[in-house]
């Protein structure tokens, strides 16, 4: 009986429709086996692994500057559609995070000057003296900016810094900033940059102000911060105005 089917195998089949269909079960059962490998996790969680290892830094060196115009557009068109109004401020500040900064650094008082533009709009204006000299306003708000280094250990590599922010009046709009640098071995430094480490997710972007994206922008981009002043003073002037009064 054995040798009966062999030699119908051998009228029916050619040499190479056997080499075919050898080729396939090969095929299936490494299939199979590929499949029983992966069902446990141990060869996908080695796979994963493996393209991290190449992909990551291939994308961290990618330059993605000629897409910026275009996420520019897209998101400018999302952001004035009237679909999605109610989530206009979490499009703007996305679209205000991905952009990158026009500039490679920025001085801290330039720094300071934004916090103020930022708090010309968004300071409390209960209790503040309203002023009837030349129109109606609120009077000024004194604030300041401070620039201190802290204390580095000896066996550390990292000078950290921070930057503060305040008035005397609104104390939810004051703020601190760290900013670090390195310093080599061989004394060499480098400049300071902002190192907020802020764990951004999307439900979080309704309430971020305009500086604070600024802010994220700047650290994403590891921008510059010069420390060209290490304290100045200045003042915020509310825009809001005083409701009229009849008397």
């Amino acid at each position: 009986m054995k040798d009966e089917l062999l030699k119908i195998a051998q009228e029916v089949l050619t040499e190479e429709e056997v080499q075919e269909i050898v080729k396939e079960k090969f095929k299936d059962a490494f299939k199979n086996a590929v499949g029983e490998a992966f069902r446990w996790g141990d060869a996908e969680r080695a796979l994963k692994n493996k393209i991290t290892e190449v992909m990551v830094p291939y994308i961290e060196k990618y330059d993605f500057t000629e897409f910026l115009p275009k996420l520019d557009t897209v998101l400018t068109e999302i952001v004035n559609s009237d679909g999605c109004m109610a989530e206009k401020r979490i499009l703007e500040n996305f679209k205000g995070l991905m952009l990158e900064p026009e500039q490679k650094e920025i001085k801290v008082t330039d720094l300071f000057k934004a916090w103020i533009k930022q708090c010309n709009k968004d300071i409390e204006v209960d209790g503040l003296e309203v002023c009837h000299d030349d129109g109606v306003y609120y009077a000024p708000v004194d604030c300041e900016m401070r620039f201190e280094e802290e204390e580095k250990p000896e066996w550390s590599c990292l000078q950290r810094a921070k930057i503060t922010f305040e008035n005397d009046h609104d104390k939810d709009l004051n703020i601190q900033i760290q900013v670090s640098k390195y310093i080599s071995d061989y004394g060499k430094e480098h400049p300071y940059s902002i190192s907020i480490s802020s764990d951004i997710k999307i439900s979080s972007l309704r309430r971020l102000s305009d500086f604070e994206v600024l802010l994220l922008r700047l650290e994403r981009a590891g921008t510059t911060i010069v420390i060209d002043e290490e304290w100045d003073s200045s003042y915020i002037e509310p825009e809001k105005e005083p409701e009229a009064t009849f008397v």
